[in-house]
């Protein structure tokens, strides 16, 4: 089984299976090119693991914390980084990362450990980390990274250095009964306006420059996906539907 994006590249398609190994198939003819193994997690992840493309290499991330850099052509290993202590058994049984992004320089990604990553896109050497937990698709502005965390702050960072030069409490104003509700599971940022899908069917339209919640539109009562922008139009399917 799969449990990972697709990435295609020329002829070929790449793709992560349960045992975290990431497979090259022929696009032509289904065969398998070559598998690149890394280690197993005791529990398979119900998250999907994460690939980007730059150049003629793929650089994924596993299910115990592991982000490794391949080359495409060859199915050559050329870093490896492992962003979890091996010494605290367990430790990564419930992990969570969030997607992969990349300036052309570095890899940032965050997870529900408490991590938030800055690796270097050439050695796989860690840049930075900072103290942020999130499980959300970060986004990149300029020279800055904006994420939200799992408990709905707000966080603006300074990409080189990871410095935090902003925090905002999205769900302050819900009263603290509902707001156990409202866990966020994507976002999109307009030119003023950030789109936020949450567990208990809301999109929360976010004025970002004040950080507060504008407008919340009730779709559902479950879980919704990350919003998709197309041609002036934002699309956001429920889970499983």
């Amino acid at each position: 089984s799969f449990n990972s994006q697709v990435k295609i590249f020329e002829d070929k398609a790449l793709v992560i299976d349960m045992e975290n190994s990431l497979r090259c198939i022929s696009i032509e003819n289904g065969e398998i090119l070559w598998t690149i193994k890394t280690e197993e997690s005791l529990l398979r992840s119900q998250k999907k693991q994460s690939l980007i493309i730059n150049k003629n290499f793929v650089y994924f991330s596993n299910s115990v914390g592991d982000v490794t850099a391949v080359d495409i052509i060859n199915g050559e290993i050329i870093w490896q980084t492992p962003t979890q202590s091996s010494i605290s058994f367990g430790s990564t049984f419930f992990l969570k990362s969030s997607d992969l992004i990349s300036d052309g320089n570095s890899i940032f990604f965050s997870n529900n450990n408490n991590q938030f990553f800055s690796i270097d896109l050439l050695i796989g050497t860690i840049n930075w980390k900072q103290d942020i937990s999130s499980e959300l698709r970060s986004a990149l502005i300029g020279n800055f990274i904006i994420t939200i965390t799992d408990d709905g702050l707000l966080v603006v960072l300074k990409k080189d250095t990871g410095e935090i030069i902003r925090v905002n409490s999205i769900f302050k104003n819900i009263k603290n009964k509902k707001k156990k509700n409202f866990k966020p599971v994507g976002f999109l940022i307009g030119k003023r306006h950030i789109f936020l899908t949450t567990h208990n069917g809301r999109v929360c339209v976010i004025n970002f420059k004040e950080g507060k919640i504008e407008k919340m539109l009730k779709l559902d009562k479950n879980k919704l996906q990350r919003p998709i922008y197309f041609k002036r139009s934002l699309y956001v399917a429920k889970d499983n539907s």
